[in-house]
This record gives C-alpha cells, sequence and structure tokens, in this order.
C-alpha cells in the first residue's frame, strides 16, 4: 500500500485537479490570475475553459482584464523577489514607453496570511521621483520615489491571495 500512496502522491492525486472547475472557482481563479498576470498567452487546452455560469464568468472576467492590460503585461518583466513557497513573492512588467509604466503582481503561496515590504524597481519603467498606483482598480495615489527609483509598498494578503498595482505618470 506504500508504494501506490506515493505513486498517487508523484501523480497528484485529486488535490492536484481543479475539475469540476465550478467546485474550486478560488483555485481557478488564482491560476488565471498568475497566468495571465505574468503575460502568459497560453493555448488553453482540454475539453473546456468553464462548465457553469459562474466559471465561464470567471473566465471572461481575466481575459477582459489581460486585454484591459495587454500593453503593460506584453512588456519586459522583472523578477522582484524570487518565488520560494514561503513568503509572498513579487513580478513587475515594466514599459516606459506605456501609458501603464508598470504593473506589479504580488501572490501568497502560503496557506496563512502574510505581509511584506516590496520596493518596486520603477526605474525600469522610466518613473522618476513620483508615480500614481493604483491597486486593483482603486483610485490612484501619489507616491515619492526613492533615490534609485524605486516604490516601496507594503503589501498584506490574506492565504493564498494574490493583488496587482499599476504605476503610472500623470
Amino acid at each position: 500500500a506504500g508504494d501506490i500512496d506515493r505513486i498517487e502522491v508523484i501523480k497528484g492525486g485529486a488535490a492536484a485537479t481543479l475539475e469540476p472547475l465550478a467546485e474550486h472557482l478560488a483555485d481557478y481563479e488564482q491560476h488565471l490570475a498568475l497566468n495571465f498576470g505574468a503575460g502568459v498567452q497560453a493555448c488553453w487546452r482540454g475539453p473546456r475553459l468553464y462548465d457553469t455560469d459562474a466559471t465561464r464568468d470567471l473566465v471572461k472576467k481575466w481575459v477582459a482584464w489581460f486585454k484591459r492590460h495587454r500593453e503593460i503585461l506584453e512588456s519586459d518583466i522583472v523578477h522582484v523577489r524570487r518565488a520560494d513557497g514561503r513568503d509572498l513573492d513579487a513580478w513587475l512588467h515594466v514599459n516606459p514607453r506605456a501609458k501603464e509604466r508598470a504593473l506589479a503582481m504580488v501572490f501568497n503561496p502560503r496557506d496563512v496570511e502574510a505581509s511584506r515590504t516590496f520596493d518596486f524597481p520603477l526605474y525600469y519603467a522610466g518613473l522618476r521621483a513620483k508615480a500614481h498606483v493604483r491597486e486593483r482598480d482603486g483610485d490612484a495615489r501619489e507616491i515619492e520615489l526613492d533615490a534609485r527609483q524605486q516604490a516601496r509598498l507594503e503589501v498584506t494578503l490574506p492565504a493564498r491571495g494574490f493583488t496587482w498595482f499599476v504605476f503610472e505618470v500623470r
């Protein structure tokens, strides 16, 4: 029986599937958000992208999000913190010629709430001294950049949560 359990762990078993999608909406949303947030334009394969109206709406939401931020998401990417699964992780898309100069994706791979201060290197986005930042689709606020053109932000995320920040010049 020990070998069978080991084989199941290697394969991933029931814990490694998102099927049925409607019963795993939070995991499916995290999957979509992190793939699109990384700028991944995949050829999605499988029997379907959704199995209910709720999963169809979720897919539509993230496709629309990707289209809204497409220019910056298809730009260069900077790994802000190397992903290790033990703390919040982040990457930053940058483009000094785009309206949205940078977009940071931050995610919490852990099963507990976590906080971390990030220094986002906006030098690569062509931002100097100040920037406007929006978390998700919230209101923009002006922030000061440090001498290295970095934006320091404290981020707290729930277990398995994620967020994004858009940086612009106004």
